[in-house]
């Protein structure tokens, strides 16, 4: 990541090829080429997000189904986009409409406008667009202009890496696990949070919760999670360290491409968008 930072602004990104980084280089910008019909030559990678992680393999030979936890790379990369989708869907609603129908311009144009409703926001001021497969980030300053960047990595991303490290299947749960906070039912009547204060009640908890790690989706919501003999606190700092590893980096690396001089320090005013910004915790790492 030292070397991506230090490489700006990047051209493509390519793999060693007969490596499995290579292969899954190609396979982005095959499956590119085959979703939008541009030419294989014309997709290029702009950007790329590496993230350590642990990855669990079954050991070979193993008699009671052991597992191992192994290092592990978590990649995510950001394709040049081209006009030439949109104006296509552009046409197609248009013809459907009968109405006219124009391409409104770049998602984080959009965003930054939008942002300036915000009560307390003026110019010069960034917004962070945080959603599911990228990062985007917008600076307007005092005379209207602006600086934009689009980088790879987001909710998605942290996704894989809970999934990966907890050795769940169902990326549902893990964004479930993302976005909710923890507790444990240590009695009938009463749960420890995952910051360690205790909440009681006057009602006791339903049976198939006692013992368990739970989701706390509200105050008497839980939802008993299918991860058996994995403390409440391994879980939190694998949540925890996919969101600094993805939201908190990405949003450092997108603020430094659009800020005045390259410090983040001369922003006055950052405005967080997108579905993954209504994460929990999110706002407190940025």
């Amino acid at each position: 990541m030292k070397l991506v930072s230090a490489s700006q602004p990047i051209s493509d990104v390519f793999g060693e090829p007969g490596t499995n980084v290579g292969g899954m280089m190609e396979r982005v910008r095959r499956t590119m080429s085959n979703l939008t019909e541009i030419p294989l030559a014309d997709v290029h990678i702009r950007d790329l997000l590496a993230v350590d992680t642990q990855v669990p393999q079954k050991v070979v030979g193993g008699l009671a189904e052991e597992f191992s936890l192994e290092n592990g790379v978590a990649l995510a990369v950001m394709v040049q986009t081209v006009d030439l989708p949109m104006q296509r869907l552009a046409a197609a609603i248009e013809a459907d409409l009968r109405v006219k129908v124009e391409i409104g311009g770049i998602e984080a144009e959009m965003a930054i406008k939008g942002a300036l409703t915000t009560p307390g926001t003026r110019q010069p001021m960034a917004i962070l667009d945080m959603g599911a497969g990228s990062t985007d980030a917008s600076f307007m300053r005092e005379d209207g202009s602006e600086s934009l960047i689009h980088l790879a990595g987001a909710g998605q991303m942290v996704n894989t890496i809970i999934a990966s490290e907890l050795g769940i299947d169902s990326m549902d749960l893990a964004e479930s696990i993302k976005r909710t906070p923890l507790c444990k039912a240590e009695s009938v009547y009463n749960i420890r949070l995952e910051d360690g204060t205790v909440r009681f009640f006057d009602k006791p908890l339903p049976p198939h919760v006692f013992g368990r790690v739970c989701l706390l989706h509200s105050e008497t919501d839980l939802e008993p999670l299918p991860l058996n003999n994995v403390p409440m606190d391994r879980i939190r700092s694998i949540r925890r360290s996919a969101k600094q590893q993805v939201f908190a980096a990405n949003a450092v690396r997108a603020l430094e491409r659009v800020a005045p001089a390259g410090n983040v320090r001369l922003i006055d005013f950052v405005v967080l968008v997108g579905g993954s910004s209504m994460d929990f915790e999110i706002s407190p790492m940025v």
